[in-house]
């Protein structure tokens, strides 16, 4: 995605990974537009509780937002949303690397006496 003179602009695969996401009914023009699809779509995942985890779906939504330095936040990470599957909040850029770094978590079976 890039942004020229406060025009928006995405190529065919992120608007379809966008569209995809935010169920957005049409290309943003604007940051503001862009913010407010993400607002919505992030609404939508937690009314229809989509596939079960609306609130993770909304989360990804929110978290695609400008940032408020203007920094662009999408497409979104893959490695924030890891974080987001397992602990349900957008981490900051230190629990993201401790998240990084700590050892896989598997569910194990344990023989009980």
């Amino acid at each position: 995605m890039m942004v020229f003179n406060e025009t928006l602009s995405m190529s065919a695969d992120e608007w379809a990974d966008f569209q995809r996401l935010t169920h957005a009914p049409w290309k943003p023009r604007t940051r503001e537009e862009f913010d407010a699809m993400c607002d919505l779509g992030a609404a939508r995942h937690k009314a229809d509780n989509t596939d079960g985890c609306g609130w993770i779906r909304a989360t990804g939504c929110s978290a695609m937002k400008f940032g408020p330095g203007g920094e662009m936040n999408f497409p979104a990470d893959p490695r924030r949303l890891a974080y987001v599957k397992v602990f349900g909040t957008m981490p900051n850029d230190e629990q993201l690397r401790e998240f990084e770094n700590a050892p896989p978590l598997r569910p194990g079976l344990k023989s009980v006496d």
